[in-house]
């Protein structure tokens, strides 16, 4: 038995056909249905707000489900940004990092799948701490309407770029997005969501089957297959050619171009011959590419590339026709940027 089966279910697992089953093992009416989901829209967190149910089916659901979905442990907000950086805390004691971001566009929450990752990226702060467990559908969606509720402020975006690998979780990760698009529930389009890998190739393909017309950005690093298994441990697994070929029928399948993260580590990954190579590998493809700027991390032997090194490799980008731009890393004061978040235990 996995540790996500040994825990209660949370009122954000839910989906219709959860609550309808829910319902009629209570022998509750059927609108009763609607009205759970009507709660979830609203990022209900115990069940007093539900006033609209008796005494006795609050009762209920307090025995079948854990109470809150999440617990806010701590809030940093970051002085440079409207960047706000959550620490949560499940049911088991374990905790999470969520990032929230306002933009112009909208409001982003960069989101976690996992306690832990498995994926052993030397770079990453996520892996340091080991691998716990999955998140499940309902713990993920939960991050978002917590927020939101939080804040204010409907999100209206989202990143699955926090800790953990999301396809590696591939399951309870399927059933968020699709919780997520649900007109019985939050509603968002899945053109305003991202979804990050570092490359399972098996469910790469897998997921362009699923008829979710998410983003999918891949975390690359490198073109050549021995700097990459340099700074990422799962490359070792799956080549970068076999990765493309994923990609590139990510892009038949769903229409959806596909973006390669591309962090830049001083004279590692970010030389002439680096970029010379990303371009042979992905010249003519519909594909926009990601530089980022490494944010150090404790323990690491892998530091920034310079501003002019990543302005160098951005003009041989360009200079070839294809897309590509150095993005920013919000949240670095309260290290909330890409790379930084970590399974905290204080």
């Amino acid at each position: 038995m996995t540790n996500n089966q040994k825990l209660k279910k949370i009122f954000y697992d839910f989906d219709r056909a959860d609550f309808t089953e829910f319902a009629a093992k209570y022998n509750w009416q059927k609108f009763r249905v609607n009205q759970l989901l009507e709660w979830q829209e609203k990022s209900v967190q115990s069940t007093a707000e539900m006033t609209n149910l008796s005494k006795e089916m609050r009762q209920i659901l307090e025995q079948e489900m854990f109470w809150p979905a999440l617990k806010i442990i701590k809030i940093e907000h970051s002085h440079l940004e409207p960047v706000n950086k959550y620490l949560f805390e499940l049911q088991d004691g374990n905790r999470i990092e969520t990032v929230s971001m306002h933009y112009d566009y909208g409001h982003s929450v960069c989101l976690t799948t996992q306690v832990g990752c498995k994926m052993g990226c030397d770079f990453c702060a996520s892996a340091k701490l080991g691998f716990i467990r999955n998140l499940s559908a309902g713990e993920m969606l939960a991050q978002i309407t917590m927020i939101s509720r939080e804040e204010k402020s409907r999100v209206s975006h989202a990143v699955l770029m926090g800790i953990g690998e999301p396809l590696d979780n591939y399951l309870e990760t399927v059933k968020f997005l699709r919780n997520l698009r649900s007109e019985d529930g939050y509603s968002m389009s899945m053109r305003n969501i991202t979804i990050s890998t570092c490359g399972l190739v098996p469910q790469i393909r897998k997921l362009a089957e699923e008829n979710l017309p998410i983003t999918l950005a891949i975390s690359l690093h490198a073109a050549d297959q021995a700097v990459r298994e340099k700074l990422m441990l799962i490359a070792k697994r799956y080549p970068v050619q076999e990765i493309i070929e994923a990609a590139d029928y990510y892009f038949a399948k769903t229409g959806r171009r596909v973006t390669y993260e591309y962090t830049l580590f001083d004279k590692i990954n970010d030389q002439r011959e680096h970029a010379e190579q990303l371009v042979e590998l992905l010249k003519g493809k519909p594909v926009h590419i990601n530089l980022i700027s490494a944010n150090e991390v404790p323990g690491s032997i892998w530091t920034r590339s310079s501003t002019i090194a990543i302005q160098n490799f951005l003009k041989i980008l360009q200079k070839n026709k294809l897309n590509a731009t150095v993005r920013y890393s919000a949240g670095q004061d309260i290290t909330a940027a890409c790379g930084q978040l970590r399974r905290q235990t204080y």
